[in-house]
């Protein structure tokens, strides 16, 4: 095949692309001068329209989040409970990714071999809270009234999708995983208490039977 340069010359293609690429940035640059005072103003004339005070924009600071652990409902005669289990976790299970349940875990249920990170016949995996997150948050720790972590959030509900733009307390859920479940897989499935030893850990059914 002959030899084009407008077609073939991959320098002077990347060279093209750099230009056209400063270019653009200058342009987007002059664009965003003007629309954040247009954006600022807008803002203002909707909350004074409406009344209301406009969901904050954090981005790109640190974010702080508080909130209870708690269900909701759907939608009418529908209620999520907060708490998901490994025994749950087994009703799910067809074998197929993505709900393909270890056969270790199984074993661990049937024999309650949950050492202690148990709680009543099965073991917490999952909860749900009203604390308010966004995408980056995933992996952000969760922490109770002492400062002590009790899981780590990963996701959020379907209903509570639009909340790149609001908060809606009654829908919005933020879905972590619990700290126990994390313990527990890490001590009984992965067989590595050692690192769990290293660890400080608190509460347990001791600690609450101690507590009460």
């Amino acid at each position: 095949m002959e030899f084009r340069p407008e077609r073939d010359n991959t320098k002077a293609f990347a060279m093209a692309l750099k230009k056209e690429k400063e270019a653009s940035n200058a342009r987007a640059a002059v664009f965003a001068s003007k629309i954040d005072r247009l954006r600022l103003l807008y803002q203002q004339g909707m909350a004074e329209m409406k009344g209301i005070t406009p969901y904050p924009d954090a981005n790109s600071t640190l974010r702080f989040s508080f909130g209870n652990i708690k269900g909701y409902a759907p939608r009418e005669a529908e209620f999520r409970t907060p708490f998901t289990t490994l025994k749950g976790m087994w009703e799910k299970d067809t074998g197929i990714n993505p709900f393909d349940m270890p056969q270790k875990l199984k074993d661990l249920q049937t024999r309650r071999d949950f050492g202690r990170y148990g709680q009543g016949d099965s073991v917490v995996v999952n909860f749900l809270s009203s604390t308010d997150i966004i995408g980056g948050n995933s992996g952000s720790p969760i922490l109770n009234g002492n400062g002590e972590q009790v899981g780590l959030c990963f996701d959020g509900n379907y209903e509570g999708l639009g909340n790149d733009f609001y908060y809606d307390p009654s829908a919005n859920r933020t879905i972590s995983v619990d700290i126990r479940y994390v313990l527990f897989v890490t001590e009984k499935f992965g067989e590595a208490k050692w690192v769990v030893d290293e660890l400080k850990v608190v509460g347990g059914p001791k600690a609450r039977a101690a507590s009460n």
